[in-house]
């Protein structure tokens, strides 16, 4: 392993213990490639991108981390390509999805499919709040938001 990748790996092995995520003090973040810039400070993981702590899960192509101004805290996670978003029993599929860590929303665009329980919600556009347990779903003037409930309980 060469001075330069073990640099990384320390750096990377330090930068996990401030992350965090939903309610969590850890996250953990797989990937195939780590690019992590400066001013401001992003943190950048390309290719089979697996995030998860105690209370979600996030799959996607690829993931940007976003600091508040102070960047003792992340502040966005935003997600590009084949995202998928797992939290107790909600999944969120689309092409691209922002966490707002802080304020504890998710906004995702592209087709998505968002399925709790037994229900499923189809559109192009959608808002969720955490804490208020609101989800808006919008679609294009092509198509209509679909919905599938299932009332067996």
């Amino acid at each position: 392993m060469s001075h330069m990748n073990k640099f990384f790996l320390c750096f990377f092995i330090s930068l996990i213990s401030f992350l965090k995520i939903s309610f969590s003090d850890e996250i953990l973040i797989e990937s195939e490639e780590l690019v992590i810039t400066n001013k401001p400070l992003t943190t950048t993981f390309i290719g089979d991108v697996y995030a998860f702590d105690n209370e979600i899960k996030i799959w996607s192509d690829k993931i940007l981390i976003l600091y508040t101004e102070t960047e003792s805290q992340i502040d966005q996670i935003k997600s590009f390509g084949n995202t998928k978003l797992v939290r107790e029993n909600q999944e969120i599929i689309s092409n691209d999805m922002t966490y707002f860590v802080i304020d504890k929303k998710i906004y995702a665009k592209g087709d998505i499919t968002l399925t709790q329980d037994e229900n499923v919600m189809k559109g192009n556009e959608l808002s969720v709040d955490l804490v208020k347990s609101i989800s808006i779903m919008k679609s294009n003037k092509k198509n209509k938001v679909t919905v599938k409930i299932n009332s067996n309980e």
